[in-house]
């Protein structure tokens, strides 16, 4: 009875160790930036050779309303704009298989609710700020979309890491900068 006591209280000790050694490397792995960190970043930032940071500003705010954004939150003094805008989320091949599973669900006699995603808020959050030598702005921009399914509920919440979305968002804001520069 001893050995089977004393063995018990060994093994709780050795697992309550490892309990430790866990949430250590959970809070180690917290604070680790992950190995795509910098390629997303570098993908999410340009530099542009103003000091105006409210005319890159003005420009970011052109760009977004010219790509039928909706301006939801704005701080001059911090260099950040956040807006939105609500898009169709309906894939085809979603709602097929999902009608084609109800329908197999009924033809054994059963009951299914299909459900599929239908509506989506795309945003894109905007921060500049001056260069370590204040010789220009740098621009972050980042997007992230929420997804509703046809009960309303959120079915995905995502970062849209797209290259050539920010590529061409960068384009028009840099051809907007331009423009504002040279007062075309």
């Amino acid at each position: 009875m001893k050995c089977r006591v004393v063995a018990s209280v060994l093994i709780l000790s050795v697992l309550a160790g490892c309990q430790q050694t866990s949430g250590t490397q959970q809070q180690a792995a917290a604070l680790t930036l992950a190995a795509e960190s910098l390629g997303q970043r570098q993908m999410q930032t340009r530099r542009f050779d103003t000091t105006d940071e409210r005319n890159i500003l003005a420009a970011c705010a052109g760009v977004l309303q010219d790509l039928g954004f909706t301006t939801e939150e704005t701080n001059l003094k911090a260099g950040l704009i956040v807006a939105s805008k609500d898009r169709d989320a309906v894939e085809s091949g979603q709602v097929a298989g999902q009608v084609f599973f109800a329908l197999l669900v009924a033809a054994m006699g059963g009951r299914a609710d299909p459900v599929w995603d239908a509506n989506q808020k795309i945003r894109i959050s905007i921060v500049t700020r001056p260069t370590g030598d204040r010789s220009g702005i740098i621009v972050r921009a980042t997007f992230q979309r929420v997804i509703w399914n046809t009960k309303n509920q959120v079915s995905r919440v995502e970062t849209i890491d797209k290259p050539e979305i920010h590529q061409q968002f960068f384009e028009k804001l840099s051809q907007s900068v331009f423009l504002e520069a040279h007062q075309i």
